[in-house]
């Protein structure tokens, strides 16, 4: 668990350098340790603001924060016109994991909180004392609001809420609905999707339609499959507003898209895409591009928003399945041009079908998912890696990896290039999925087939489920992984390939998988904790290196004169290809 904590206050660390210079309360001397805390207190706030409600800009989450002297027990709000929410926020930063995980806000912290006098506009507070300016500001964007009586309150706590039952809360805090940003959610709701970029996940989206050109502006049917009955509802929409939605959200609206949008831009066929609009004045592009698929759990259009000739479409938890490429591209388009005056998306349209499931609250098998999503996606090959991404086991694996671990398990091409190259995380904790499946297959006895094995073979669907029956294993999954991550980094120690030879032999160079399997076969029991998982890890590694050219040895007088080993040749690059290395282990290890 301590690796999550580090990883929190590393994001945190990262969250106030974004602070401006000028702004010394995010910036305090590295060896003033209650300032540095103070300056992660609040950065712990910017970053409930930037995940759960999308805000990326440092000063504008800073204007929201009204933590300090006289604040009625309020840390931040946010006034969410869309949907009509008021959220006030009152956040409890910690200094350690242990009480980072463990203690609770207490009663009296959150009777502090006096939510009915700040939004009936009361200047003073409860004791008589008037409210800090950052409450009265808060107040006069409060009195801005002509239909306030039509938005929802709600009490967001940032921080464990242990003590006190549903009705306890409630009374303390005038009734209002609330959410609960516990350690657990804070790690899995905030941490995670910023590392990997779907953070502001989106509960509606909002799209202007113009209508000036639609006798019926959309064509609705149920459709009957073997995964249930579903409704379809085709709708010709402006490029301009797909490009504005997937600039905003990326890899959010993407998470069962077998590429994320890193991937997405690394495909050729984005400038036939871009040409096919930017090239012509027509709307074109209405009739020649194949359109998006998205799946959404509900769904409403209007043609009565008070403006001519236009409408709205609103959607649900909306998820792009087909047409990733072209919503990207269409992405890039609206940023290029999105403060000039001539913009090639204007009075274009593009083509998109939106899947609902009749009942909004029934279950979406992964499978009919997965089965649209690998079907009608032909604008470039999507490789079987990528295709198992969003299998149930692979999701599995990875939540239960970060929640135990603090590692992210790389189910998808780039998932986590947002973080990387944010700064939020390092590279050393990103697993690789195609090493971390050589590394277990090596684990369970078959090195030379860990080896020799493609990725395209290892994640075919087949190949892939009989490894990987389920994820009850993952703790040693995760432990030969780290095996031969211990190896890489001696590896990366050497200069040359033959002073690594001379003392290692050749399983640094040939035989990572061979070393991997040796500890495999005497079954050794796997701690819980990342970091004597570490310990152990390093310490079975030094001792098997340290007799590894015993076993070459070993090798080379057991299969003398074969193709391997003739005379005074040795060709131990293709030995530790073959299933001999296999047999040869347990005999050496087992005897």
């Amino acid at each position: 668990m301590e690796h999550k904590y580090n990883l929190l206050i590393k994001i945190l660390d990262k969250l106030r350098s974004e602070a401006p210079d000028s702004y010394k309360t995010y910036l305090p001397d590295i060896t003033n340790v209650d300032a540095i805390n103070k300056a992660r207190s609040l950065a712990f706030i910017h970053l409930l603001l930037k995940v759960r409600f999308g805000i990326p800009d440092f000063i504008d989450r800073h204007k929201l924060i009204t933590d300090g002297t006289q604040d009625g027990g309020l840390d931040a709000y946010l006034i969410d016109p869309e949907q009509k929410r008021l959220f006030l926020i009152q956040s409890k930063f910690r200094t350690t994991e242990k009480n980072f995980h463990s203690k609770s806000i207490e009663p009296e912290e959150i009777l502090k909180m006096e939510v009915t006098r700040i939004t009936k506009g009361e200047l003073n507070d409860s004791n008589g004392v008037p409210y800090n300016d950052k409450i009265k500001a808060f107040q006069t964007e409060l009195r801005k609001i002509r239909d306030i009586a039509k938005y929802d309150f709600f009490v967001l706590f940032l921080g464990n809420v242990s003590k006190l039952n549903d009705e306890q809360i409630r009374r303390l805090i005038d009734n209002c609905n609330y959410e609960i940003y516990d350690h657990s959610k804070a790690y899995n709701n905030l941490i995670f999707p910023l590392t990997t970029g779907t953070h502001f996940d989106p509960e509606e989206i909002i799209i202007r339609l113009e209508l000036a050109q639609k006798e019926i502006p959309r064509l609705k049917q149920i459709i009957d499959t073997d995964f249930g009955r579903f409704n379809l509802t085709a709708i010709f929409v402006p490029t301009k507003e797909i490009g504005k939605m997937m600039s905003k959200y990326k890899n959010a609206i993407l998470k069962y898209n077998p590429r994320n949008f890193l991937a997405l831009k690394k495909k050729s066929v984005n400038e036939q895409i871009k040409k096919s609009i930017t090239e012509r004045e027509k709307n074109n592009f209405a009739l020649l591009n194949n359109g998006i698929t998205i799946l959404s759990q509900n769904i409403n259009i209007t043609e009565s928003t008070g403006k001519t000739n236009e409408g709205q479409l609103i959607l649900t938890k909306p998820q792009i399945l087909n047409g990733g490429q072209t919503a990207y591209t269409l992405s890039t388009i609206y940023e290029d041009y999105k403060n000039k005056e001539e913009n090639p998306l204007s009075l274009k349209e593009v083509l998109i079908k939106v899947i609902t499931p009749i009942e909004a609250s029934e279950n979406i098998d992964m499978k009919f998912i997965e089965l649209i999503s690998n079907a009608t996606n032909q604008q470039n090959e999507v490789s079987e890696a990528d295709r198992r991404s969003n299998h149930e086991i692979q999701i599995s694996l990875q939540g239960k990896i970060f929640q135990d671990f603090g590692y992210l398990y790389e189910r998808k091409t780039g998932e986590f290039h947002d973080g990387i190259n944010e700064g939020y995380i390092d590279q050393e904790i990103v697993i690789d999925r195609l090493a971390f499946i050589k590394t277990y297959k090596a684990y369970l006895g078959e090195p030379a087939a860990a080896r020799r094995t493609s990725e395209s073979v290892f994640f075919q669907e087949d190949y892939f489920y009989q490894l990987f029956k389920g994820t009850e294993k993952y703790h040693e999954m995760f432990f030969a992984y780290i095996l031969f991550t211990e190896m890489e980094k001696i590896e990366s120690s050497f200069n040359k390939k033959q002073d690594t030879i001379d003392i290692y032999g050749y399983s640094l160079i040939y035989g990572k998988w061979a070393v991997i399997a040796s500890i495999g076969l005497s079954n050794p029991i796997v701690p819980n904790e990342t970091e004597k998982i570490i310990e152990l890890a390093t310490k079975l590694v030094t001792d098997k290196l340290s007799i590894w050219k015993t076993f070459d040895a070993f090798a080379k007088g057991k299969n003398k004169e074969t193709k391997y080993f003739k005379g005074d040749r040795a060709n131990f690059e293709l030995y530790y290809k073959v299933n001999l290395i296999d047999e040869d282990l347990k005999e050496f290890f087992l005897k």
